[in-house]
């Protein structure tokens, strides 16, 4: 079965965000400092496992478990292996700031985690200290490690390009890719914070411009074949073992390649990430049958699904935190 939208996109990836909760304060993500606790009515292992069951139903095939930081949910375990159980399921990820990810690794393949994304800002310690307002770098270079000992490949590493930060990385960062097989994605940067438009214009840094620096350095970089509904632009520094990515949501949208629906920890369903709409679905999650209530709400988000998201600095209901990465 192909579950497609208004538009003719086929809908197959869920990202499930457990928590609100995270163990670092990265600059992008609540720049407010806000702290965020766990809301009334957080996502169970049950409801997970309903949700999953009646995406699976529909043909939705891969599944990535974000935040917050979902590593501080203790019962990850637990819903990754509910995850494997599902027919039709065949890729269970999750996107995680890599300082509890040595610690917890073994029991997250233990239930079936097949692959990993591990955000990575910079990789000079005073940097991504700054940015993350206080994490350790050494901690995240040692997931990784783990990550690739552990076969969970692709393993792919995040970071989001701010001006005045972290522009200075990417060259450092990219030659990651050259002897280890890690693939090393640089995202824009998107108004997904609630900062003061002008602030976030002036920090804004296009993927082209991360490109060029890139290429400055290691020479033309070399195209290589990719999923069409992933967001990357993948590419190979010539003889490097992994590769680089460029996600471009702001100068290169995707929006006509997007697959993804989006589960917050507080029961809303939603269909863009660059939107405000959203479906409060609590009323499927406490149905008599949940799952084929879930089954009526998966299709009605897909319905509404818009054609595009809006990337202009805009005041949102909810910051990336709230949403889930």
């Amino acid at each position: 079965m192909r579950l497609l939208d208004t538009y003719g996109r086929i809908i197959k990836d869920v990202r499930i965000s457990v928590t609100p909760r995270c163990n670092l304060h990265c600059l992008y993500c609540h720049p407010l400092g806000l702290e965020v606790a766990e809301p009334p009515g957080t996502l169970t292992v049950e409801d997970v496992d309903h949700f999953l069951e009646a995406a699976s139903l529909l043909g939705l095939s891969a599944v990535r478990f974000t935040g917050g930081e979902p590593l501080v949910r203790k019962e990850l375990p637990q819903m990754i292996a509910r995850a494997r159980e599902k027919e039709g399921i065949e890729d269970v990820a999750i996107t995680t700031n890599g300082l509890l990810f040595a610690k917890r690794a073994k029991e997250l393949v233990k239930a079936g985690l097949n692959r990993v994304n591990i955000s990575l800002d910079a990789i000079t310690p005073e940097v991504f200290t700054r940015i993350t307002r206080g994490g350790r770098v050494e901690r995240v270079l040692e997931a990784i490690e783990t990550a690739l000992e552990l076969g969970l490949h692709p393993v792919k590493l995040n970071a989001v390009v701010i001006r005045g930060m972290n522009e200075e990385e990417v060259v450092p960062l990219a030659g990651l890719s050259l002897e280890r097989p890690l693939h090393m994605r640089f995202i824009e940067y998107m108004h997904l914070d609630n900062s003061d438009p002008e602030e976030y214009r002036r920090r804004f840094v296009p993927g082209k411009e991360t490109r060029a620096r890139i290429e400055a350095v290691y020479g033309p970089l070399e195209p290589v074949p990719h999923d069409p509904s992933s967001p990357a632009r993948v590419y190979r520094i010539p003889g490097a073992k992994g590769t680089v990515g460029f996600i471009n949501p702001v100068t290169e949208p995707f929006c006509s390649h997007c697959s993804r629906l989006r589960l917050t920890s507080d029961r809303k369903l939603r269909p863009c990430l660059l939107t405000d709409l959203e479906m409060d679905i609590a009323w499927a999650f406490a149905a008599e049958e949940p799952v084929e209530a879930l089954v009526d709400a998966i299709l009605i988000a897909t319905q509404r699904k818009p054609a595009f998201g809006n990337t202009l600095p805009t005041l949102r209901k909810r910051v990336m935190l709230g949403i889930g990465g």
